[in-house]
């Protein structure tokens, strides 16, 4: 691809060109000195002169002899250069009179006075419109910096995507697929009554998959469709983000029937009027000009805007009436069966050993998104080519998975056999507390190898749940409180090695008391914790919900929760002290052991402590 050449380049050079042809042209007359021009005079070899404000220019009645740069010639014209007005010679005009040398003078030029005077001021113009140009990419976008930058599809380029590629959201796609039906055959909804709605907004978690869903309907209508992010309608000007919007609505109803995608609407969309700032800055002109084009004053538009956001609850509440986005399509994280069909679209171009089990991984990734998914399937394809397997097996995908979630490996850090120990009995105490509690989840693997920012690590296998218990929450509750638990009655000190599991028991028994209503003072209030990402326009103007003597109930009700749930955590390790000796044990041998072993040692010192309790009975 040939390089742009900037267009004052090639000027700046011919403008130096013809100036150095000027002064070194063979026809250029030569410079002689002011002596050697009165000498010329006083021989009467003069006809006549020019006289400028510094310069005189002079005519031979025949050619001479004179001086150039490379020697001599003959010439007949010859430049002499005036003395400075503070010495110059104040009879020369006399002079030239008496030897009959004709006189004439000539006007001083303009141009070196406007180069003077206005050369700053155009230099600095030259340069901020090189720079303008050069950030904005040429002249032609000088003219379009407030049209669209939205993409469209659907006539010349079409998007290879559709709702095949997309595994899972079976309700989301049938919800997507009535309004690419609906685009394509109007009259069948329309002699029924039906109006075309006007946007359908994409809500989930980041990751899981609404772009995706976007590309596919791209790839499934058969109508233009224009793709924009939302941070590219703004700017630094004010009124641009506004004139783009303008122009991209503009541009889809010429096309109509027709689709727009705005992707994370979050950046543009939040409530107008909250926290700091006015109402007239650029962001919310924006929005405001969407709101308009959505829902304006012209009523017989045949636009569909999808947009997708991971917020919606900042988002500003005239969007979300209806007549603009009038449907909510939430793109939730993937069910066990969901997980499966992503995992099996992620694998489907890679050569997979015949190990490989899709249900047992699908089982083993609760919680995660899409993207989570795909990011699994390639860390598993990059283990398997670093070890030079010609197959990604099983093992590359535990291995990956355990890299993904807990972090790798760090095998500089080097723990004394104190802290080992303390870190041995830390873990066994969450593995142990997570077998014997009922309501607790299973045990997949134990390790005391440092990952990530943590020491070790317990592996839990969460099952799938719609609606959790307060029984779960407690005994969960119970199993992070295991490690600190371990420690006091194993090792008769306690370390920091409690920090994250405190910081999310507390989390947890926040939720508990704020949310769910599950305090002992209040069972049928939710005050609401607050514990999603924090909006500052709403916390600057959020009042204070409750008194303090409130304030003072719910934090006697957090203390007590964790205080039972560290309790009963005490108990069940007292009583199965045998099991927290031998796991421990194996721990500092082998440094990690599966969740079957675990429990193996659990039903072997139980059936142990039965026999030796028989004799006595």
């Amino acid at each position: 691809m040939a390089q742009r050449i900037n267009p004052w380049i090639p000027l700046l050079a011919l403008l130096l060109g013809y100036w150095v042809f000027l002064q070194l042209s063979p026809g250029a007359a030569p410079k002689i000195s002011y002596t050697e021009f009165k000498t010329l005079v006083a021989e009467d070899k003069v006809a006549r002169v020019v006289i400028s404000d510094t310069r005189i220019t002079g005519y031979l009645k025949a050619p001479e002899r004179l001086p150039t740069a490379t020697g001599t010639t003959a010439a007949k014209r010859f430049v002499v250069d005036l003395p400075p007005p503070q010495v110059g010679d104040k009879g020369l005009l006399g002079f030239l009179e008496a030897h009959g040398v004709v006189i004439q003078t000539q006007s001083p030029s303009i141009w070196p006075q406007l180069l003077i005077y206005l050369g700053p001021t155009l230099l600095l113009i030259v340069f901020f419109w090189f720079f303008f140009m050069r950030n904005q990419g040429g002249v032609g976008q000088v003219t379009q910096f407030g049209q669209s930058r939205a993409r469209m599809y659907g006539t010349e380029r079409r998007v290879a995507t559709t709702f095949a590629d997309v595994a899972g959201h079976k309700e989301a796609k049938a919800e997507l697929r009535e309004v690419v039906e609906f685009l394509k055959n109007p009259e069948k909804y329309r002699k029924l009554g039906a109006e075309i709605p006007r946007g359908v907004l994409l809500v989930g978690p980041p990751g899981t998959g609404k772009t995706l869903l976007a590309r596919a309907v791209a790839g499934e209508a058969g109508v233009p469709f224009f793709s924009v992010s939302a941070s590219e309608f703004m700017e630094m000007f004010v009124g641009v983000g506004a004139s783009r919007v303008r122009t991209l609505f503009e541009d889809a109803r010429k096309h109509a029937p027709s689709i727009i995608f705005i992707d994370e609407l979050d950046s543009i969309g939040r409530k107008r009027g909250a926290g700091i700032g006015g109402g007239h800055d650029e962001r919310e002109q924006t929005l405001n000009q969407i709101l308009s084009e959505m829902d304006g004053f012209e009523k017989d538009t045949n636009v569909i805007v999808l947009a997708a956001t991971n917020r919606p609850d900042i988002l500003d509440p005239a969007l979300l009436r209806p007549g603009r986005f009038d449907r909510q399509v939430v793109v939730g994280l993937p069910s066990l069966e969901e997980r499966k069909e992503i995992l099996k679209v992620h694998v489907r171009n890679k050569p997979l050993a015949p190990d490989v089990d899709l249900d047992e991984l699908a089982r083993v990734t609760p919680g995660f998104s899409g993207a989570d998914l795909k990011n699994l399937a390639n860390e598993a394809a990059l283990i398997a080519a670093r070890e030079g397997a010609a197959r990604i097996a099983q093992d590359h995908f535990l291995k990956a998975l355990d890299k993904i979630t807990l972090g790798l490996e760090r095998g500089a850090l080097k723990l004394s056999e104190k802290e080992r120990r303390a870190v041995a009995y830390h873990e066994a105490g969450h593995a142990v507390a997570s077998e014997v509690l009922p309501n607790a989840d299973p045990v997949t693997k134990v390790s005391i190898v440092p990952r990530g920012m943590a020491l070790g690590v317990t592996v839990p296998k969460p099952e799938e749940r719609v609606l959790i218990s307060i029984d779960h929450l407690m005994d969960e509750l119970s199993v992070l409180m295991g490690g600190r638990a371990a420690e006091e009655l194993f090792t008769g000190t306690v370390t920091t090695g409690a920090e994250n599991d405190f910081k999310r028991a507390t989390e947890l028994a926040k939720r508990m008391v704020l949310d769910w209503g599950m305090g002992d003072h209040f069972k049928n209030i939710a005050w609401g914790s607050h514990t999603g990402p924090v909006f500052l326009g709403e916390e600057l103007a959020r009042r204070k919900d409750f008194s303090e003597e409130t304030a003072r109930l719910v934090d006697e009700d957090i203390r007590k929760i964790l205080d039972e749930a560290y309790a009963r955590t005490k108990r069940v390790l007292e009583a199965h002290a045998a099991a927290m000796h031998r796991i421990a044990a194996e721990l500092l041998e082998k440094e990690t052991i599966p969740g079957e072993r675990v429990r193996a040692i659990l039903r072997e010192t139980s059936r142990e402590e039965a026999s030796e309790a028989a004799p006595e009975a």
